[in-house]
């Protein structure tokens, strides 16, 4: 049996071997992450009798630059396991007290710690789940543009017209918009016409403003503490801001309207749990991926990163031990919310977060601890392909 582990970069690849006896077979050769450069590790391994029925292969789950290679490795009949680096960090450095690193090096310890960990193979994700993935992130990437747009349009306003999002309840909202689009600087809104403004207020707001507020709005501007320096750069800036919150939002419709397109082909019961809709659905798959990767459900809590971190050494024990949030962040987010709803809706589930309330729990630990009780629940669900009662 041979071992080989590749050092994975977004221009090229590093791949070392190893026999089962801990020999170096070779250990630095570089490949680039083309087709060509495929084929090239193709030929290096057979020139040494290496094939995909005498190997395995071990790559660090670096994000998307070793998607690509894992593909055609498991085309190609390789079995491929996906290291998490924070355990093949800590192996590198007990290599040696040297303070060493470059792609050989790497790629030489994957090798050796695919040797004495002997991990299980990392099988591809089904397409219907890496699809689900694959929206989902884009999704999530959507909301956090739309979020980065409204801090900086609160940044703006209070600057400009500090006195503009208090009056609201909400500055994101129709009829705030609406204001903002027309009137985004306090200068532009103090010279205002009052029947035009009260027209708009009351169009925009479904008859909720009224002349008076417009008066109060107006007056808000025309006294406002906010600077008046470079205000037509706010200005701009405020309406382009609400442009691409107004596009990212209708993309973000876009997104979840293919999700649940992929939901339904998935036939998945997931979302029959309390809590979980399309987006939390769609998320929860997608990062879950096959669930026989599994075993047993603390793994999933694990990998969501919900288990609690443990500090012990010689007679002391740490009893404050936070969750360790390892794992995938998207799945922890998820799952947080999922959770936050079931608490709510689910009568179990509300009994227990009552419960830890009860015993002095705040509640956010009273909430962690739901989360852990949902991933069993999903576990259950997902492993037994039937839905929750």
């Amino acid at each position: 049996m041979f071992y080989i582990g590749i050092d994975v970069a977004k221009y090229k690849h590093s791949c070392a071997v190893i026999s089962e006896g801990g020999e170096k077979i070779f250990t630095h050769f570089d490949f680039a992450n083309t087709t060509e450069g495929f084929s090239l590790l193709i030929k290096k391994l057979d020139a040494f009798g290496i094939s995909s029925d005498c190997s395995r292969v071990c790559m660090e789950s670096t994000g998307h630059y070793g998607y690509a290679l894992w593909s055609h490795l498991s085309e190609r009949g390789f079995e491929v396991c996906l290291a998490n680096p924070f355990q093949t960090h800590n192996y590198v450095k007990a290599q040696t007290v040297r303070k060493v690193k470059n792609d050989a090096l790497d790629a030489l310890a994957l090798a050796q710690w695919l040797l004495i960990e002997n991990p299980t193979a990392s099988a591809l994700s089904p397409e219907e789940t890496a699809e689900l993935k694959s929206i989902a992130r884009f999704r999530t990437f959507q909301s956090r543009i739309i979020g980065d747009c409204k801090r900086k349009v609160i940044t703006l306003l209070d600057v400009s017209f500090p006195e503009y999002a208090p009056y609201f309840t909400d500055t994101f909202g129709k009829t705030s918009l609406a204001v903002l689009m027309r009137y985004p600087s306090a200068e532009a809104l103090s010279h205002a016409h009052i029947d035009a403004l009260t027209n708009l207020l009351v169009k925009s707001s479904r008859g909720k403003f009224s002349s008076d507020h417009a008066s109060a709005l107006r007056d808000l501007a025309r006294n406002s503490f906010g600077i008046r320096y470079a205000s037509e750069a706010s200005a701009f800036q405020i309406r382009e801001l609400i442009d691409q919150i107004e596009f990212t939002k209708k993309q973000m419709v876009s997104a979840e309207r293919k999700m649940t397109e992929l939901l339904v082909k998935a036939a998945t019961p997931i979302t029959t749990i309390p809590g979980i809709g399309t987006v939390c659905a769609a998320i929860i798959l997608g990062e879950i991926g096959d669930i026989a990767r599994f075993s047993k459900s603390s793994q999933l809590v694990a990998y969501a990163g919900y288990d609690p971190s443990v500090f012990q050494s010689g007679q002391f024990s740490g009893t404050n031990n936070h969750i360790s949030k390892r794992g995938s962040r998207y799945l922890r987010w998820a799952i947080w919310l999922a959770a936050d709803r079931a608490r709510m809706f689910d009568p179990m589930l509300r009994e227990y977060y009552e419960k830890k309330r009860g015993e002095g729990k705040c509640h956010k630990v009273a909430m962690c601890a739901v989360a852990r009780k949902l991933c069993n629940i999903i576990f259950a669900v997902l492993s037994t392909n039937q839905p929750y009662f």
